[in-house]
């Protein structure tokens, strides 16, 4: 019924997920089964005059049972978590993660309005926890932080980690990765600048703060992809560009 903003298959074949807009105030999330086609889920994210919403996509665990979704309400930055059954509007909100009030931030962040993208992004790293980052463009700023979803809070004893970032208003995450592998989380800008956070594998409570930054390319990047963990496969304009990480002989530094 609205434009697609964004489809994907869940990790489980049985669902194909959507994220559509009806107009700058509301977004839907809906769910088809994949074998007969029915509407199994949907849930509204805005709705009011008063409220400008982006939302681009959603993201799921590794198995495709569980999912999340975060969005941007005129400066103030959302999150949700879900299953495959749809909800009420006060599950809805009994759940939603409200972050601006959980870090103390203002709601001053003004999306570009050329893109769906809301300047925060997520990713799944285990069933229960959430990376999220976002871009709070008025201070230049990039946030990251975990989030339990099943205590529904910032993960306890870690504090967010932030760091200023040189670049336009414009800017803004396009995509977090998690490589399961390396227990690192990839983050890439909008403008060519990386992310990579180093987690802890025996204890998630530990430190964000181990984290690379780098510009990888002068060029804007698009479209995504991580292949096998390895390769950063992205869009730019009319290219295709192929990014890996690579250690320098001398220095011992790793980058993209």
């Amino acid at each position: 019924m609205y434009s697609i903003v964004s489809m994907s298959i869940s990790f489980d074949s049985t669902r194909a997920i959507t994220t559509t807009k009806n107009n700058d105030q509301e977004y839907w999330i809906k769910m088809y089964d994949l074998a007969n086609g029915d509407l199994t889920f949907e849930e509204k994210v805005g709705g009011q005059p008063d409220q400008y919403i982006k939302l681009k996509e959603v993201e799921q665990n590794s198995t495709g049972t569980a999912y999340a979704c975060v969005y941007n309400d005129d400066g103030k930055f959302r999150l949700r978590t879900f299953k495959k059954v749809t909800r009420t509007e006060e599950q809805i909100e009994e759940n939603e993660f409200k972050i601006n009030e959980a870090l103390g931030l203002d709601d001053y962040t003004m999306c570009n309005n050329d893109f769906p993208d809301p300047n925060i992004i997520c990713c799944f790293v285990d069933d229960d926890t959430i990376f999220v980052a976002f871009f709070h463009n008025y201070s230049r700023t990039h946030y990251h932080f975990l989030y339990d979803a099943k205590h529904k809070c910032i993960l306890e004893n870690k504090e967010p980690v932030q760091s200023e970032i040189d670049c336009t208003k414009k800017n803004f995450p396009y995509k977090a990765f998690y490589n399961e592998d390396k227990k690192q989380v990839y983050v890439f800008y909008r403008q060519g600048m990386a992310y990579t956070i180093q987690l802890d594998p025996e204890d998630l409570h530990a430190s964000l703060s181990d984290y690379r930054y780098e510009r990888m390319t002068d060029l804007d990047l698009g479209q995504m992809v991580l292949f096998q963990g390895e390769s950063l496969i992205a869009r730019s304009s009319s290219r295709v560009l192929f990014f890996k990480q690579e250690t320098d002989k001398v220095t011992k530094e790793i980058s993209w």
